[in-house]
């Protein structure tokens, strides 16, 4: 008995090391696959790939600008059922491919050397009382000076009669972007 539950769990570690691989290529519908983060102590950045559904054949790059915290959170997780109509995450769209999302995070970069005020616009989305992403929208960015010297980005989101807004450093932007060249190479796989 114990010999033959030796090779029943080699045949399922065998299995499941066969299928990783191919697991890891695709990104199931609705499913995040995150790729790395940063964070300040006022919010957590995080970039990430979501397919929206299985008819969709790719796969899109976002921008998570932080979850929106809410003081009815733990009674919406509760008891999903309960409609809350709040933003409970605000991300934009980098593009579907990982050029595209170094080309948006570029464009992201350039803004800072723009004069306070200036305003660009960018595809976003606003997830609101569901894990899944919201619809697709158009969102607001600006320029702003930093109280203490430097810039920063707004972003300005709106979902339905609900706004939220997210801020965005220079740092951050750069250390997202390091992080996706450096999963680019660790996982060339999952980029092609």
């Amino acid at each position: 008995m114990n010999k033959m539950m030796k090779k029943l769990l080699m045949l399922v570690a065998v299995g499941i090391l066969a299928t990783a691989p191919v697991c890891a290529q695709t990104n199931p519908a609705g499913i995040r696959l995150d790729i790395c983060s940063a964070e300040t102590d006022k919010s957590e950045y995080t970039l990430f790939t979501y397919k929206d559904s299985d008819d969709d054949a790719s796969t899109r790059f976002y921008l998570s600008l932080g979850r929106v915290t809410s003081p009815l959170g733990v009674f919406r997780d509760d008891f999903p059922e309960i409609s809350i109509n709040d933003i409970r995450e605000t991300c934009i769209t980098l593009g579907a491919t990982a050029d595209e999302a170094f080309a948006t995070l570029d464009s992201i970069l350039v803004l800072f050397d723009k004069d306070v005020e200036t305003t660009a616009s960018f595809s976003g989305r606003a997830s609101t009382g569901s894990e899944r992403l919201g619809d697709p929208c158009t969102t607001t960015c600006v320029v702003k000076k930093k109280p203490l010297g430097g810039k920063r980005l707004l972003f300005q989101f709106v979902s339905g009669d609900r706004q939220a807004e997210a801020y965005l450093t220079k740092a951050i932007v750069k250390e997202l972007r390091a992080g996706l060249k450096i999963d680019k190479k660790l996982h060339p796989k999952r980029y092609k």
